[in-house]
């Protein structure tokens, strides 16, 4: 469904005599009222503070914008205790203006931006905006997580939203027809490989796969089966209750990642990880504090794993401080590189084949503390845009810095998201969730 800014006017010819209008007043007063009522929908729909303009959702419009914001919050019990949620979608261009519109009741908030359009939702609704406008498809699934959103290579538009242990993979279709399976519990890395959304899971905490995972990895040995397996499973475009199981392998234990995106080249995804040194940690009888990177390398033709150090041009290994991580990054690929950045502002670039890697850069400003800020991160082929929001006073600033050298510089800062970012009158101060860039647009690199 189409929501466009159109209204309908009553017109009717007043009755006539001998050729002369009969009530030229009363036509008057219509005229007048029609003027004040289109005056007041005017400022109904517009709302300004500062450079933003706050309209209704179904009244956006990309126009000039570059990126797209989801301010957004979990929720907090009050009043019987309900969960309650605000959020808001932002469309700025490169000097930090533009508009915003209220979409409530969704935690996680993630956005996508394709080349159909910025594609974000709510629990009843999903939405996308173009330069045209804002088309709105009604959803029925009622979860409050929005884990991320894809684009496939024939258009469609996937969301893959939690309740609780389960998941739901809503595709909506170029024609505008949509669709949707649901899965109990499987996922705890999630991405994209071609036209398959695959997550990585165990059989410790995805009882339905359990039996089908097992009877793999037997095949696959010929042997004995390990207490656990970790297991990758397809969760859309399937038949059946149970998600179809594409490649085993025996849990280890000190390995770990969280992800939404993976490297994929034909049927093999990669995904960096950390390794704790598991022979460190045995021999001091205390927690391991050497961390080293690693890249899952899953085979989803053969059904296997394996596991690639990543290290650097002198063949030592990447190990990775107290501060430092992989998970929940942004990621690109660049010639032979997979380039990403992590949810805590590390950059890395490694060759998913050999393993060989580099440690780029990380965020220059505090995450802590009262001159701290909340960072979330968007990556190109030239390089890594973060949006940094002051928790003292909500300041944002957008910031760009190339992969190679250089250093931080900022494109615009805005005071105007504050009014909004302190709006969460019922569940508190809300954050800046996700952020995309419009497809082609890398005005940081210019």
């Amino acid at each position: 469904m189409s929501v466009r800014n159109d209204e309908q006017h009553e017109t009717g010819a007043d009755e006539q005599e001998h050729g002369h209008p009969k009530k030229p007043k009363r036509s008057r007063r219509w005229v007048l009222l029609v003027v004040v009522l289109s005056v007041a929908a005017l400022a109904w729909s517009c709302v300004f503070h500062g450079k933003l303009t706050r309209k209704p959702v179904g009244f956006l419009a990309t126009n000039d914008a570059v990126i797209a914001l989801r301010l957004g919050r979990g929720w907090t019990t009050v009043l019987e205790d309900k969960p309650y949620y605000d959020g808001w979608i932002v469309l700025l261009d490169a000097q930090g203006r533009g508009q915003v519109a209220s979409v409530d009741e969704i935690d996680g908030g993630d956005v996508l931006w394709s080349e159909r359009g910025v594609f974000y939702g709510s629990p009843s609704w999903d939405y996308v905006t173009t330069d045209a406008g804002t088309s709105v498809i009604k959803d029925k699934f009622w979860g409050r997580y929005d884990v991320q959103r894809y684009e496939l290579s024939d258009g469609a538009l996937v969301a893959v939203q939690r309740e609780y242990n389960d998941y739901r993979i809503g595709t909506l279709f170029p024609d505008g027809t949509h669709a949707s399976v649901e899965t109990d519990g499987v996922g705890r890395g999630i991405g994209q490989c071609g036209g398959r959304i695959v997550a990585i899971t165990t059989t410790e905490k995805s009882e339905s796969i359990k039996s089908a995972a097992f009877e793999a990895y037997a095949a696959q040995s010929g042997g004995s089966v390990p207490e656990a397996l970790e297991v990758v499973v397809q969760l859309n475009d399937f038949d059946g209750d149970v998600p179809p199981v594409l490649a085993v392998a025996p849990m280890i234990d000190g390995l770990s990642s969280r992800q939404r995106m993976f490297d994929c080249e034909g049927d093999v995804i990669t995904m960096p990880s950390v390794r704790e040194d598991e022979d460190d940690a045995s021999s001091s009888g205390v927690e391991s504090e050497r961390r080293g990177l690693v890249l899952q390398r899953w085979d989803l033709s053969a059904g296997q794993r394996t596991i690639v150090p990543v290290v650097d041009e002198a063949g030592n290994p990447i190990d990775l401080d107290e501060g430092q991580g992989v998970s929940d990054y942004e990621a690109i690929r660049v010639g032979n590189e997979y380039r990403f950045v992590s949810w805590g502002g590390d950059a890395f670039a490694v060759d998913p084949a050999s393993g060989q890697g580099r440690y780029l850069f990380s965020l220059d400003t505090p995450t802590y503390g009262p001159d701290g800020y909340l960072a979330t991160f968007q990556v190109t082929e030239t390089g890594v845009y973060a949006l940094k929001d002051r928790r003292s006073d909500r300041v944002v600033t957008l910031s760009y810095r190339p992969w190679e050298g250089d250093e931080w510089r900022d494109i615009f800062t805005t005071r105007d998201l504050a009014y909004y970012l302190n709006e969460g009158y019922i569940s508190g101060a809300l954050d800046i969730q996700s952020f995309a860039l419009r497809p082609g647009w890398d005005g940081g690199a210019q």
